[in-house]
């Protein structure tokens, strides 16, 4: 998987929810996310693709705007930094994200970010 493969996936996974979810789209989602998509967050862990896009189309829900501060990849792996501004009552927050693609499909992401305000919201 060349650098470049692997910008294109990371960039097409965001372009699929970064309009919240008005624009999200599940098919292409779909198409660049692995079906056995490991995914990790302070939250929890989800070991299927059908398992994460809940979660994922929740957060697209209460997403305003995304800025992406920064995103780089070498080789199949990928890592990005970015602002989130949020409905109430989580108004602001900084995520980094670190991508592993192979056969063309990302296989796994790890999120982390202060997860506080939604473990008391819980």
């Amino acid at each position: 998987m060349t650098t470049e493969n692997t910008l294109e996936l990371v960039r097409a996974y965001y372009d699929s929810w970064q309009g919240g979810s008005e624009r999200y789209d599940e098919a292409r989602l779909r198409q660049v996310l692995h079906p056995r998509l490991v995914f990790e967050s302070p939250i929890g862990r989800k070991d299927q693709l059908d398992d994460f896009l809940p979660g994922l189309f929740r957060f697209a829900q209460t997403l305003n705007q995304r800025r992406m501060l920064q995103l780089f990849a070498n080789g199949a792996e990928a890592a990005a930094i970015y602002d989130c501004d949020l409905a109430p009552p989580i108004k602001e927050l900084r995520c980094a994200e670190l991508f592993r693609v192979e056969a063309g499909q990302i296989t796994s992401i790890r999120l982390v970010f202060d997860a506080t305000a939604y473990k008391t919201k819980a």
